[in-house]
């Protein structure tokens, strides 16, 4: 059995994989703990596993990778999310990825091997971090499939600073929640869909946390002019490649 462990910046997440059965998930865990997260815990979850199942490796991966000193082996999540976007879909030649601290798009070949990237790390704005900043600032806790609107509120900036004040703006003019809402997921599709232009990729993996947001990715969807295939549980993409790895 090969455990596969992705520290990102806001989750952590396990994945077990029988390397002897095909490489069967048999089962996968979601911790809302990110790099804050400590060694001892991650150990505590293995020992749960453990009771179960025989681990013979483990693989860290993530944004806090360097955290598992006892892992057997650590594999860029770059990498590893490219490994685990074939290991869903095959006949693909992208991902896209929008993680807490960055958001990334990936040329991969058949194989999942990726052979071009593009990574968006030097503002929060496109990422997790940002629409979670949003949906402080507009008091959203509940599931954001109950927010759609045909009325896209702009928000112009790409800087999360501005972007609040955008939105504290709108707030005072009784815009509707949802429109700015749907402005948000707009800014979002806004800043990656030239990453993705870029490369140049049609068959694309919408991967992370963030792909659970069906307006959002629809949105992403017509500024990409394209269908994105999203797995069962597409926050464990990158812990799965990892497992591949070993």
């Amino acid at each position: 059995m090969i455990l596969g462990i992705d520290i990102g910046s806001t989750t952590t997440k396990l994945v077990l994989m029988d390397n002897s059965d095909n490489n069967k998930i048999i089962t996968h865990l979601v911790r809302n703990m990110g790099v804050i997260i400590e060694e001892n815990d991650i150990i505590n979850e293995i020992k749960e596993f453990e009771k179960k199942y025989s681990i013979d490796k483990i693989v860290a991966t993530g944004y806090g990778r360097h955290k598992l000193s006892f892992a057997d082996k650590i594999v860029p999540e770059v990498l590893a999310l490219g490994a685990g976007a074939n290991y869903f879909f095959k006949d693909i030649d992208g991902v896209i990825d929008i993680g807490g601290q960055d958001c990334k798009v990936l040329k991969v070949n058949d194989k999942g091997k990726v052979v071009d990237f593009i990574l968006s790390d030097k503002c929060a704005a496109g990422t997790g971090k940002f629409m979670e900043k949003c949906l402080n600032i507009l008091n959203i806790q509940d599931d954001l499939n109950n927010y759609y609107s045909d009325n896209i509120v702009d928000i112009s900036s790409m800087c999360v600073v501005f972007a609040e004040s955008e939105i504290i703006s709108l707030l005072s003019k009784k815009t509707p929640k949802e429109d700015i809402l749907m402005g948000v997921y707009n800014s979002i599709a806004n800043r990656i869909t030239p990453m993705a232009n870029k490369l140049k990729i049609n068959n694309i993996v919408f991967s992370g946390g963030v792909a659970k947001n069906n307006i959002l990715a629809g949105v992403l969807e017509n500024k990409l002019n394209k269908k994105l295939l999203i797995p069962e549980n597409p926050q464990i993409v990158c812990c799965t490649g990892a497992c591949l790895m070993i």
